[in-house]
Protein backbone atom coordinates (compact mmCIF):
# COMPACT_ATOMS: atom_id res chain seq x y z
CA UNK A 1 0.00 0.00 0.00
CA UNK A 2 1.23 3.33 -1.09
CA UNK A 3 3.08 4.56 2.12
CA UNK A 4 0.82 8.47 1.58
CA UNK A 5 -2.42 5.97 3.17
CA UNK A 6 -0.44 4.75 6.13
CA UNK A 7 -2.20 6.86 8.46
CA UNK A 8 -5.07 6.23 6.93
CA UNK A 9 -4.80 2.51 7.70
CA UNK A 10 -4.49 2.97 10.81
CA UNK A 11 -7.37 5.23 11.44
CA UNK A 12 -9.98 3.04 9.53
CA UNK A 13 -8.01 -0.17 8.75
CA UNK A 14 -6.38 -2.29 5.93
CA UNK A 15 -9.93 -3.91 4.58
CA UNK A 16 -11.52 -0.07 4.35
CA UNK A 17 -8.71 1.26 2.14
CA UNK A 18 -9.02 -1.98 -0.17
CA UNK A 19 -12.70 -1.51 -0.22
CA UNK A 20 -12.90 2.14 -1.26
CA UNK A 21 -10.02 1.68 -3.48
CA UNK A 22 -11.96 -0.16 -5.61
CA UNK A 23 -14.98 2.64 -5.47
CA UNK A 24 -15.89 5.05 -7.84
CA UNK A 25 -17.01 8.44 -7.05
CA UNK A 26 -19.21 10.56 -9.01
CA UNK A 27 -18.34 14.51 -8.07
CA UNK A 28 -20.54 16.88 -9.22
CA UNK A 29 -19.57 20.55 -9.27
CA UNK A 30 -15.66 21.57 -8.06
CA UNK A 31 -16.22 24.68 -6.04
CA UNK A 32 -15.82 25.92 -2.26
CA UNK A 33 -17.85 22.19 -1.47
CA UNK A 34 -17.15 19.62 -3.78
CA UNK A 35 -13.34 20.21 -4.19
CA UNK A 36 -12.53 20.46 -0.54
CA UNK A 37 -14.69 16.76 -0.63
CA UNK A 38 -12.96 15.62 -3.81
CA UNK A 39 -9.46 16.74 -2.62
CA UNK A 40 -10.16 14.91 0.83
CA UNK A 41 -11.56 11.72 -0.90
CA UNK A 42 -8.16 11.20 -3.15
CA UNK A 43 -5.89 11.77 -0.02
CA UNK A 44 -7.86 9.08 1.76
CA UNK A 45 -7.31 6.09 -0.53
CA UNK A 46 -9.79 6.36 -3.20
CA UNK A 47 -8.81 5.62 -6.33
CA UNK A 48 -11.55 6.01 -9.03
CA UNK A 49 -13.57 9.32 -9.78
CA UNK A 50 -15.74 10.89 -12.24
CA UNK A 51 -15.39 14.59 -11.93
CA UNK A 52 -18.12 16.98 -13.58
CA UNK A 53 -17.83 20.65 -13.96
CA UNK A 54 -18.51 23.37 -16.70
CA UNK A 55 -17.00 26.48 -15.28
CA UNK A 56 -13.67 28.12 -16.01
CA UNK A 57 -11.59 29.25 -12.52
CA UNK A 58 -12.57 32.65 -11.89
CA UNK A 59 -9.91 35.23 -9.66
CA UNK A 60 -13.36 35.66 -7.29
CA UNK A 61 -13.00 31.53 -6.71
CA UNK A 62 -9.98 31.88 -4.79
CA UNK A 63 -11.34 32.81 -1.88
CA UNK A 64 -12.77 29.60 -1.10
CA UNK A 65 -12.28 26.74 -3.58
CA UNK A 66 -9.00 25.16 -2.59
CA UNK A 67 -7.98 23.43 -5.66
CA UNK A 68 -7.42 26.31 -7.73
CA UNK A 69 -4.55 29.11 -7.57
CA UNK A 70 -3.68 32.55 -9.28
CA UNK A 71 -2.35 30.62 -12.38
CA UNK A 72 -5.20 28.44 -12.95
CA UNK A 73 -7.33 31.41 -13.77
CA UNK A 74 -9.44 30.82 -17.13
CA UNK A 75 -8.63 27.34 -17.06
CA UNK A 76 -11.41 25.10 -17.14
CA UNK A 77 -12.09 23.05 -13.41
CA UNK A 78 -11.91 19.87 -14.41
CA UNK A 79 -8.93 20.13 -16.00
CA UNK A 80 -7.20 21.62 -13.09
CA UNK A 81 -8.73 19.23 -10.98
CA UNK A 82 -7.67 16.14 -12.71
CA UNK A 83 -4.11 17.09 -12.44
CA UNK A 84 -4.35 18.30 -8.58
CA UNK A 85 -5.51 14.85 -8.09
CA UNK A 86 -2.75 13.33 -10.25
CA UNK A 87 -0.09 15.35 -8.42
CA UNK A 88 -1.29 13.84 -4.82
CA UNK A 89 -1.27 10.03 -6.16
CA UNK A 90 -0.48 9.25 -9.88
CA UNK A 91 -2.40 6.39 -9.98
CA UNK A 92 -5.59 7.74 -9.91
CA UNK A 93 -7.86 7.08 -12.79
CA UNK A 94 -10.01 9.98 -13.53
CA UNK A 95 -12.68 10.70 -15.99
CA UNK A 96 -13.69 14.07 -16.63
CA UNK A 97 -16.83 15.72 -17.69
CA UNK A 98 -16.63 19.17 -18.66
CA UNK A 99 -20.59 19.71 -19.20
CA UNK A 100 -23.79 21.42 -17.28
CA UNK A 101 -26.00 18.35 -15.29
CA UNK A 102 -29.63 18.46 -16.57
CA UNK A 103 -32.14 15.93 -17.30
CA UNK A 104 -30.09 15.54 -20.97
CA UNK A 105 -26.78 15.59 -20.43
CA UNK A 106 -26.95 13.03 -17.24
CA UNK A 107 -27.16 10.15 -19.87
CA UNK A 108 -23.40 10.22 -20.07
CA UNK A 109 -23.63 8.86 -17.02
CA UNK A 110 -25.78 5.86 -17.90
CA UNK A 111 -23.17 3.23 -18.78
CA UNK A 112 -20.28 4.27 -16.00
CA UNK A 113 -19.50 2.31 -12.86
CA UNK A 114 -20.71 4.86 -10.42
CA UNK A 115 -20.70 3.36 -6.82
CA UNK A 116 -21.58 6.92 -4.71
CA UNK A 117 -22.63 10.35 -5.90
CA UNK A 118 -21.03 13.58 -4.40
CA UNK A 119 -23.56 16.53 -5.69
CA UNK A 120 -22.07 20.26 -4.88
CA UNK A 121 -23.77 21.89 -7.63
CA UNK A 122 -26.25 25.05 -7.14
CA UNK A 123 -28.66 23.87 -9.87
CA UNK A 124 -31.88 22.79 -8.40
CA UNK A 125 -32.59 21.09 -12.22
CA UNK A 126 -29.15 19.76 -12.08
CA UNK A 127 -29.93 18.42 -8.17
CA UNK A 128 -33.28 16.85 -9.37
CA UNK A 129 -31.49 15.43 -12.53
CA UNK A 130 -29.15 13.62 -10.12
CA UNK A 131 -31.88 13.00 -7.13
CA UNK A 132 -33.93 10.57 -10.70
CA UNK A 133 -30.71 9.06 -12.03
CA UNK A 134 -29.61 7.79 -8.35
CA UNK A 135 -33.36 6.55 -7.63
CA UNK A 136 -33.41 4.96 -11.19
CA UNK A 137 -29.75 3.30 -10.49
CA UNK A 138 -30.16 2.88 -6.82
CA UNK A 139 -26.47 4.63 -5.99
CA UNK A 140 -26.44 6.26 -2.56
CA UNK A 141 -25.92 10.09 -3.02
CA UNK A 142 -25.26 12.67 -0.40
CA UNK A 143 -26.29 16.75 -1.89
CA UNK A 144 -25.48 20.39 -0.49
CA UNK A 145 -27.23 22.63 0.53
CA UNK A 146 -27.06 26.38 0.80
CA UNK A 147 -23.65 27.34 2.01
CA UNK A 148 -22.94 30.52 0.77
CA UNK A 149 -24.13 33.87 3.08
CA UNK A 150 -22.58 32.06 6.22
CA UNK A 151 -19.51 32.15 8.96
CA UNK A 152 -20.25 29.58 11.38
CA UNK A 153 -18.77 26.21 10.37
CA UNK A 154 -19.71 24.37 13.71
CA UNK A 155 -23.35 25.03 12.83
CA UNK A 156 -23.22 22.75 9.02
CA UNK A 157 -24.15 19.67 9.87
CA UNK A 158 -25.28 16.00 8.36
CA UNK A 159 -28.98 15.10 7.80
CA UNK A 160 -32.14 13.89 5.40
CA UNK A 161 -33.74 16.61 2.96
CA UNK A 162 -36.62 16.01 5.04
CA UNK A 163 -35.37 17.25 7.73
CA UNK A 164 -34.05 20.65 6.92
CA UNK A 165 -34.72 23.76 8.55
CA UNK A 166 -34.64 27.57 7.58
CA UNK A 167 -32.96 26.40 3.95
CA UNK A 168 -34.27 28.17 0.95
CA UNK A 169 -33.09 25.97 -1.27
CA UNK A 170 -33.42 23.13 0.61
CA UNK A 171 -37.14 24.14 0.85
CA UNK A 172 -37.80 24.68 -2.61
CA UNK A 173 -36.00 21.13 -3.67
CA UNK A 174 -37.90 19.33 -1.35
CA UNK A 175 -41.35 20.38 -2.87
CA UNK A 176 -39.48 20.25 -6.34
CA UNK A 177 -38.64 16.43 -5.67
CA UNK A 178 -42.57 15.43 -3.61
CA UNK A 179 -43.57 17.00 -7.36
CA UNK A 180 -40.97 14.43 -9.07
CA UNK A 181 -42.28 11.15 -6.94
CA UNK A 182 -39.05 11.39 -4.63
CA UNK A 183 -39.02 11.00 -1.04
CA UNK A 184 -37.14 13.85 0.65
CA UNK A 185 -36.20 10.87 3.40
CA UNK A 186 -34.02 9.18 0.61
CA UNK A 187 -31.95 12.15 0.15
CA UNK A 188 -29.03 12.70 2.55
CA UNK A 189 -28.06 16.00 2.57
CA UNK A 190 -25.23 18.29 4.09
CA UNK A 191 -26.62 21.73 5.58
CA UNK A 192 -26.42 24.75 7.65
CA UNK A 193 -28.66 25.48 10.75
CA UNK A 194 -27.09 29.47 10.53
CA UNK A 195 -30.10 31.51 9.43
CA UNK A 196 -27.92 33.21 6.11
CA UNK A 197 -26.02 36.74 6.08
CA UNK A 198 -27.59 39.48 4.14
CA UNK A 199 -25.19 40.46 1.27
CA UNK A 200 -27.45 41.33 -1.18
CA UNK A 201 -27.91 39.83 -4.33
CA UNK A 202 -23.90 38.53 -3.95
CA UNK A 203 -23.55 34.62 -2.67
CA UNK A 204 -20.88 36.79 -0.48
CA UNK A 205 -19.00 33.28 1.03
CA UNK A 206 -15.44 32.51 2.87
CA UNK A 207 -13.94 28.96 2.25
CA UNK A 208 -14.66 27.89 5.84
CA UNK A 209 -18.75 26.76 5.49
CA UNK A 210 -18.33 25.53 1.92
CA UNK A 211 -15.35 23.68 2.86
CA UNK A 212 -16.49 21.84 6.83
CA UNK A 213 -19.43 20.95 4.14
CA UNK A 214 -16.97 19.26 1.95
CA UNK A 215 -15.17 17.54 4.36
CA UNK A 216 -18.56 16.11 5.86
CA UNK A 217 -19.46 14.82 2.82
CA UNK A 218 -16.05 13.01 2.39
CA UNK A 219 -16.71 11.72 5.94
CA UNK A 220 -19.97 10.33 4.76
CA UNK A 221 -18.77 8.56 2.11
CA UNK A 222 -15.87 6.83 3.88
CA UNK A 223 -17.95 5.78 6.50
CA UNK A 224 -20.45 4.12 3.92
CA UNK A 225 -17.47 1.93 3.58
CA UNK A 226 -16.60 1.11 6.75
Amino acid sequence: MASYLNRSISLVGENTIKNISSKTILVVGLGGVGGTSLEALARSGFKHFIIVDHDKVDVTNLNRQILYLVSDIGRQKVDVASERLLAISSDLEIKAFDIFVDSITIQEFDNLKIDYIVDAIDSVKGKLALYEFACRKAIPIISSMGMGKRLDPSKVFVTSLNKTEGDPLARKIRYECKQLGINPSNIKVVCSKEVAIDSGATIASMMMVPSTAGLLIASEVIKHYK
